[in-house]
């Protein structure tokens, strides 16, 4: 299997390949963006530097892409581009990395690779506050401002069921209490994320309210 490491930092890249290669895997270096373009079709995995975005989003790949950098690079990036990939903050452990990312693939001991799954719907979903915005895996979800509050609601409490009562009282004070607006923006949400993305985001808690799975 080729593993494409695509970073300016060559210190870090030779970690990196020393790393791969003692596992038996071919490695590809890139120092630029162009010389990463012209490597990625030849890879089966990549880990790709955050700063290699800063300029643009990546080529399409029918692979893995691991993107690895420090928080600042990251912050620098969309919220829409980041949630198409697996991320690595750096510093990192390189022994927890490796055994998250190795996996066994038979009884004679080779390894492949594996990147981590997201396990929950929720774990693709991003929000951006700061421009009212929701991305699910990458793709922009066109909402209104009360949907991006009550999906922001949801999506903050993750795990615990949030009761009409409450997403009335935050979040539709103007609607009054003799209402099912609740019910009906939850639809709205659900026809925008659930259906849309064949995704079950948003579950119906019975007696509690609504609730976004962690």
């Amino acid at each position: 299997m080729n593993v494409l490491i695509a970073t300016q930092d060559t210190v870090f890249c030779r970690m990196l390949t020393l790393e791969f290669s003692e596992k038996g895997f071919s490695v590809l270096c890139a120092k630029t963006r162009e010389e990463m373009e012209t490597a990625l079709p030849s890879a089966q995995l990549a880990l790709i530097d955050a700063d290699f975005l800063l300029n643009g989003g990546l080529p399409k790949f029918p692979y893995d892409i691991i993107l690895f950098g420090y928080a600042e690079t990251f912050d620098k990036i969309s919220t829409q581009e980041l949630t198409k990939y697996y991320t690595l903050v750096r510093p990192f452990v390189m022994e927890d990395f490796f055994s998250n990312l190795l996996v066994p693939e038979d009884e004679n001991g080779s390894i492949r690779l594996r990147v981590p799954k997201r396990k929950s719907p929720s774990e693709s979903l991003a929000l951006d506050r700061n421009t009212h915005s929701a991305y699910y895996k990458g793709e922009k979800i066109s909402l209104t401002q009360k949907e991006f509050s009550l999906l922001a609601l949801l999506f903050e409490n993750r795990g615990t069921p949030i009761s009409r009562e409450e997403a009335l009282m935050r979040i539709f004070s103007d609607a009054g209490t003799s209402t099912n607006v609740v019910d009906v923006y939850v639809n709205y949400l659900r026809t925008k994320i659930d259906h849309k993305f064949g995704v079950r985001m948003i579950a119906t808690v019975r007696g509690c309210g609504y609730m976004i799975q962690k």
